[in-house]
């Protein structure tokens, strides 16, 4: 399963409710910057770079990575993004990693010869769900299958979104969301929630995923050809969607040539 995909959905719609609840930042304002050009191939940019602008009507940059699981190169790469848009901009900046399976590694800070470099590490993993549901914080509703208490109050949760005042498109999209998340506890989540919610689910752009994943197709069948569909029908709506094909193949996992030959072919091989 693609985790980022549900990350942006969340940044995009929720980012603000996000950084208030688990990092603290009291958000007035915030938008998601555009990538830094690409000058070398050796060049990575931030999964989430965003300009808060905060009640106090200070502006700065948070760098914002969703980590699924902890990887050792993390902190350099956050570093590497705070540098780059630092320079960029000429704004202070907040480091922020939101990391969503438990890890014993997962370190919130970085030490060499020469740089100390800490950050803020949140560990969904240790929040309680509850929280979330008493408080009534919609759009954060998705993460919380993978807190504390996750499974017990996974339906109150789905209410919570479902019967919410959301439009209708972005309760589509926070269940899904929550459906692609909650698959990082149990293989048994994902299903469970589709088969509940999926006549609104297929409105998201992101239910392709899904189907991507053999999530419909492959756990129900086991059939590796409704799979197959899945991904080429997932990289025709991220290409429709404008996403640059470079993206897509490392969203889906992916390569390039994939992504160009369903582009370039009809669309009857859906």
């Amino acid at each position: 399963m693609k985790y980022d995909i549900a990350g942006k959905v969340l940044i995009e719609k929720c980012r603000e409710a996000l950084l208030t609840y688990f990092f603290g930042i009291d958000v007035a304002y915030s938008v998601v910057l555009e990538e830094l050009p690409q000058e070398t191939v050796s060049v990575k940019r931030s999964d989430y770079p965003l300009k808060v602008t905060d009640r106090k009507g200070i502006s700065y940059i948070v760098i914002l990575e969703m980590q699924s699981s902890w990887e050792p190169d993390v902190p350099l790469q956050l570093l590497e993004y705070r540098t780059r848009h630092i320079l960029k901009l000429g704004l202070p900046a907040v480091s922020c990693v939101l990391l969503l399976r438990e890890s014993n590694l997962a370190r919130d800070r970085y030490e060499d010869q020469e740089v100390q470099f800490k950050y803020r590490l949140i560990r969904v993993y240790e929040w309680d769900a509850r929280d979330i549901l008493e408080k009534g914080i919609t759009c954060l509703a998705p993460f919380t299958p993978l807190m504390q208490h996750g499974e017990e109050v996974l339906i109150q949760a789905e209410e919570l979104i479902y019967y919410s005042d959301m439009s209708r498109m972005d309760k589509a999209d926070m269940l899904t969301s929550m459906t692609i998340l909650s698959g990082l506890v149990s293989p048994d989540l994902p299903v469970k929630l589709l088969n509940r919610r999926r006549d609104i689910m297929i409105e998201s752009a992101a239910y392709d995923l899904i189907k991507a994943e053999g999530m419909q197709q492959g756990m129900q069948q086991g059939m590796q050809q409704g799979m197959q569909q899945g991904i080429y029908q997932s990289i025709r709506k991220l290409l429709l969607h404008g996403i640059d094909a470079n993206e897509v193949a490392r969203l889906l996992e992916v390569d390039i040539q994939t992504v160009m030959t369903v582009a370039q072919s009809p669309e009857k091989e859906q």
